[in-house]
């Protein structure tokens, strides 16, 4: 009786704390309130627990170290097709590699170039449609090229100012591309961007702006010629038709329909972290692990001044927190993903916060060792692993209940 009452979601304002992480809501109240046709979920903390699902131990396929593979060498991006299938971008070859459902054989789907079945660099946008279709935002080519059934369908150009400041998130129930501000567009009072929203028709290449949001300011420098390693950032992920949206210092997802219009409002109580000794002390023991030594450094007088110099140029601002996530993401389940912050330089994943569709918090899903989780898709994670002599592979990983 406990777990059906804490799971009832009614029109009108309900307060639910429920008493251990078997219970939805992980030992945290949360006030769900529907008003004026927007759902907001508001917890009082952080409810701590682990999601119902969790990694496979072993994955559906490895891809690219076997014989007869292709052979990575820097993948930079990857999605997951309908089908089943995965295509991903090498971004030294250049070449996109179009993977079948099983894993077992691999195809190029489209090379370098500035023909029109080649890339100009890598995507800046991949969109799944139908079982085996592909739509890719080529950038430097400043159009869209659409792939179907392993082969080149077409192209349609774009204007260039909308490539450059525009990168496409979704597609709309009629067919119209939403895209979102990738770059600076006006400066605001609190210091971030009004970043756009826009529709674009392919057909006719009409635009039309839905809203403006809060997006990724210029990140200022803590002391001259130095970066924070920790930045605040904002994303802004496809889901259903919609869009979800968040900012790394403020603990809130917004989820938007393709209109612009607010649907729904999560909200948390973090315990805020301050960057301390021990965040400087891991960016120094994983360039101790490796990088000074591909630099050269062989004596420890060496590998201590080259040392040096480098954390120079990684300063924290220590008068703010350390980002609430570092990237966002959505599956085709409605269910929205935040990459934990870890303090590495690494761009591996360790583990994800799940949301569900609804707003609710539904915990945390560790990530196996070493992988780069590139997208989800109908249970399925698709991301690249190092193995020996630093090979990439392709790894495709089921997401199973616990």
């Amino acid at each position: 009786m406990r777990s059906a009452y804490c799971s009832i979601l009614m029109l009108t304002t309900v307060l639910v704390a429920c008493g251990d992480d078997t219970e939805p809501t992980g030992g945290t109240q949360v006030q769900i309130e529907d008003s004026a046709d927007v759902r907001i979920v508001e917890y009082a903390g952080v409810p701590y627990k682990e999601a119902p699902f969790r990694f496979a131990p072993e994955p559906v396929y490895r891809y690219g170290a076997g014989p007869g593979d292709y052979m990575f060498t820097w993948v930079t991006s990857g999605v997951l097709l309908n089908n089943g299938g995965a295509a991903v971008y090498d971004a030294d070859s250049g070449d996109l590699v179009l993977l079948e459902t099983d894993g077992r054989s691999g195809s190029v789907l489209a090379r370098r170039g500035e023909g029109p079945a080649e890339l100009g660099g890598p995507p800046k946008a991949m969109l799944p449609l139908g079982q085996d279709s592909l739509l890719i935002q080529d950038y430097t080519n400043t159009r869209f090229s659409l792939f179907a059934g392993g082969a080149f369908v077409r192209t349609t150009t774009v204007p260039p100012e909308l490539s450059q400041a525009f990168g496409a998130r979704g597609i709309s129930e009629d067919g119209d591309i939403l895209m979102v501000s990738t770059r600076s567009v006006r400066p605001s009072q609190d210091g971030w961007e009004a970043g756009y929203m826009v529709r674009l028709d392919l057909a006719n290449g009409a635009t039309d702006t839905i809203l403006s949001y809060d997006w990724v300011p210029p990140q200022p420098a803590v002391r001259p010629r130095s970066r924070n390693p920790a930045p605040h950032s904002g994303g802004i992920a496809p889901v259903r038709g919609e869009f979800v949206q968040g900012r790394t210092d403020k603990p809130e997802l917004t989820w938007r329909r393709a209109d612009g219009s607010i649907r729904q409002i999560a909200r948390w109580q973090p315990e805020w972290v301050y960057p301390a000794d021990e965040h400087r002390d891991q960016l120094a023991r994983e360039l101790e692990g490796g990088i000074l030594d591909e630099l050269g450094a062989r004596t420890e007088e060496d590998r201590a001044s080259l040392l040096e110099g480098m954390l120079a140029t990684w300063q924290f601002d220590t008068d703010k927190p350390l980002p609430l996530f570092t990237g966002l993401m959505a599956d085709d389940e409605g269910r929205v993903w935040l990459r934990e912050y870890y303090p590495s330089l690494e761009t591996t994943t360790r583990s994800y916060i799940v949301f569900s569709s609804d707003g609710l918090w539904l915990g945390r899903v560790t990530v196996p060792e070493g992988l780069r989780v590139f997208d989800v898709n109908r249970r399925r994670v698709v991301g690249v692993m190092k193995g020996d002599m630093d090979v990439e592979s392709v790894v495709v990983y089921e997401l199973v209940a616990r």
